[in-house]
């Protein structure tokens, strides 16, 4: 979780540290940055060129992969530690647009943390927790195992999961 710092990393606010990407498509869209508020899970970022739209704002898309990436972070802390966890449910609200250079944070509230399901309610913010919200989301997680059964109960080779049961990324496989 402490990575080492570069320049870009001093515009970044006291408290966050960079996160490890999840793979090759988080080194794209970063770097991203971690902290917890209380009992919140808070992902930033550093609004750059690469992010903006072909207006004057962010893509739609960073805003979505911001929420996504912060909802999964803050389920990874609750979640049994054999299991992943998958985006089954998300839905999101635009109330505003960032622009290059603005500092945005996605602030990730576990609503409630079950044995199969996670639920999660998240407001992205420019400049901090009592700054304009751009956007809301929340989602639905699943967990699921990370090993399944090598036969299924009648011995006959099946597992008890199905192949969509199993996560396709193993960007979901955090520890």
């Amino acid at each position: 979780m402490d990575s080492p710092t570069s320049s870009a990393d001093e515009r970044v606010p006291q408290g966050f540290v960079r996160m490890e990407p999840y793979g090759a498509f988080h080194e794209l869209v970063g770097p991203l940055y971690e902290m917890r508020r209380g009992e919140l899970t808070v992902v930033g970022l550093r609004v750059a060129a690469k992010h903006i739209a072909k207006g004057p704002g962010i893509h739609g898309g960073m805003y979505f992969m911001l929420l996504d990436t912060a909802m999964t972070h803050a389920c990874v802390r609750v979640r049994r530690p054999d299991a992943y966890v998958v985006t089954t449910s998300f839905s999101s609200e635009l109330f505003a647009s960032a622009r290059q250079d603005d500092w945005i944070e996605a602030e990730v509230e576990v609503m409630r943390a079950g044995g199969r399901v996670i639920f999660v309610n998240c407001i992205v913010r420019r400049d901090g927790p009592e700054g304009e919200a751009l956007v809301r989301g929340s989602a639905t997680f699943q967990i699921v195992n990370r090993t399944l059964p090598a036969t299924g109960p009648a011995g006959d080779g099946t597992t008890t999961a199905s192949k969509r049961d199993l996560p396709t990324s193993r960007a979901r496989d955090r520890t």
